[in-house]
């Protein structure tokens, strides 16, 4: 079974190749949504097709993704399409606006320290997911000992993903490349160089988890039982599934 996960202010999803579980906490109530994710045919044909895979990658991260993402990420999409297209100079011009930059720094601040408690419970229970994980790899079960004591650093984690775009980003600056397809293809090879990370145990791995000393923390003991409680949901699910398609 394949698996993987994201963290959310409320909770964990963890998913697999056929369906996803969040699983989030309502006060002390835990509560389960379960959803399909299996691709179509044609698009499982491009497992292990070179940069043709990427875009399965792409199918399950949109299909997993929350509402809230998903829209953010969609007006991001159409700002950029429209700037390109038409040439709108909207991002350009933002820099250069007559705004104290002090002051935005100090929204931003604000902002920061207001939402402090949710990002902090967000990055707990990103470890949280990353334990369960590396416990079931290791393992091939789960228990709250042995997910404790698990590694909360994972290579195939999205912000080992977003570190290697930013230095391949780092190249189209330096040749002043601003194009939107130069950047969709600059995260489709993202994906496989961190597809060739995680397929081997190298010296510098540790280096390549750089950015997860700031987007994963420690995990308290219920975020670790709440990830358990996920993951094994996702195990009867999955084994449901397996049942009935075997059938």
């Amino acid at each position: 079974m394949k698996i993987g996960g994201y963290a959310h202010s409320n909770g964990i999803t963890f998913f697999c190749d056929v369906l996803k579980i969040q699983t989030i906490k309502v006060k002390e109530e835990i509560k389960y949504e379960i959803a399909w994710i299996l691709p179509p045919k044609w698009l499982r044909k491009l497992e292990g097709k070179f940069l043709f895979t990427s875009f399965l990658v792409v199918y399950y991260q949109w299909r997993i993704m929350s509402r809230k993402y998903k829209g953010l990420l969609i007006g991001f999409l159409l700002l950029t399409i429209l700037e390109e297209i038409f040439k709108i100079p909207v991002l350009d011009k933002l820099p250069y606006l007559s705004i104290n930059k002090w002051r935005i720094y100090g929204v931003l601040i604000l902002c920061l320290l207001w939402h402090l408690k949710k990002i902090i419970r967000l990055f707990q229970y990103h470890g949280a997911e990353h334990k369960v994980i590396n416990c079931y790899i290791k393992y091939g079960y789960v228990n709250h000992y042995l997910v404790k004591n698990s590694s909360r650093f994972n290579k195939r984690c999205g912000s080992n993903l977003v570190l290697i775009m930013i230095i391949l980003y780092g190249v189209l600056w330096i040749f002043s490349i601003e194009s939107l397809i130069a950047f969709f293809l600059l995260f489709l090879v993202s994906i496989q160089i961190l597809k060739k990370v995680v397929s081997k145990n190298r010296r510098w791995d540790k280096y390549m988890n750089l950015l997860q000393w700031l987007t994963v923390l420690e995990p308290k003991e219920e975020d670790i039982d709440l990830a358990i409680y996920g993951f094994k949901a996702l195990q009867q699910a999955y084994h449901v599934y397996c049942r009935e398609a075997s059938a």
